[in-house]
């Protein structure tokens, strides 16, 4: 099955379920279901540091209700683009799925820690080598309502791509992501 129809297959199943679970839920936006964006800095940390620098990154998520209430699937995809002190340049599309726990605390700002796995795919230049990573994640955030559709809030999340099972590699992917993000609330 190609790429693209398992990227379909995905949206639609993410779509139907989102739909049946956004007539169920009450008035509080953060019990919809959400599509949104995020843009931000993107730090290699530990021994990344020392091979490439800080530079932009950005991306889209989907989130949809679990039947646990606080608790959310979510699916995320982004691009991050890394230069390095000398001629060298990594770009990263990490695709990863996350549960995303709202702490009970009941009041405009929501805080959600999330943990997540998935694959990283890195493109490094001028090597012109690509591959991909298996990707471990976690991550806070916390967001307020805009208003009954919008939420707006800040997000980081801790990226760990894994090499180690790659013969004669030394040492693993990590990532920092820390961005603004906007994001929609589903179903009215």
């Amino acid at each position: 099955m190609s790429k693209f129809k398992c990227a379909v297959i995905i949206v639609l199943v993410f779509s139907l379920s989102t739909a049946a679970f956004a007539r169920r839920r009450g008035r509080d936006p953060f019990e919809k279901p959400q599509v949104g964006v995020w843009f931000g800095p993107v730090t290699p940390v530990y021994t990344t540091a020392e091979d490439l620098d800080t530079y932009l990154g950005g991306g889209l998520f989907l989130r949809t209700n679990s039947f646990i209430q606080g608790l959310k699937f979510g699916l995320d995809w982004s691009y991050q683009m890394f230069r390095s002190p000398g001629v060298n340049r990594l770009t990263m599309m990490p695709l990863y799925g996350s549960l995303i726990y709202r702490l009970p605390v009941r009041m405009p700002l929501a805080f959600q820690l999330k943990a997540g796995a998935g694959g990283a795919r890195l493109h490094a230049r001028p090597d012109e080598v690509t591959l991909w990573e298996p990707l471990l994640t976690l991550g806070a955030e916390t967001s307020f309502p805009a208003g009954k559709i919008f939420n707006i809030g800040l997000r980081i999340d801790y990226l760990f791509i894994y090499e180690g099972y790659i013969e004669g590699a030394t040492q693993n992917g990590h990532i920092i992501n820390a961005g603004i993000t906007l994001f929609f609330n589903l179903g009215g």
